[in-house]
């Protein structure tokens, strides 16, 4: 029963370990921080290991700017309220 609770309690840290390292990451990621800096704070081999996990995060960043641009247009050339 030890045994079993001694690795819950290890799998939980792990678990909050890799969340912690993946929120600071994509934190840094949309305050803008260059992904070199991410990737060597992260302790990544190369920085094409960070942008593998950044990539996502960049799509949602790019529909994020089309929207903003799109609102833009139709306010400001057909007049609509977005």
């Amino acid at each position: 029963m030890i045994y079993c609770a001694i690795i819950a309690f290890f799998l939980c840290f792990v678990f909050i370990f890799y969340i912690s390292r993946h929120t600071w990451a994509t934190t840094a990621y949309y305050c803008e921080i260059h992904p070199g800096i991410i990737s060597e704070a992260m302790g990544h081999s190369s920085i094409t290991v960070t942008e593998t996990y950044l990539k996502p995060f960049r799509s949602k960043k790019i529909d994020e700017a089309n929207r903003q641009v799109f609102d833009f247009v139709k306010r400001s050339v057909v007049g609509v309220s977005a």
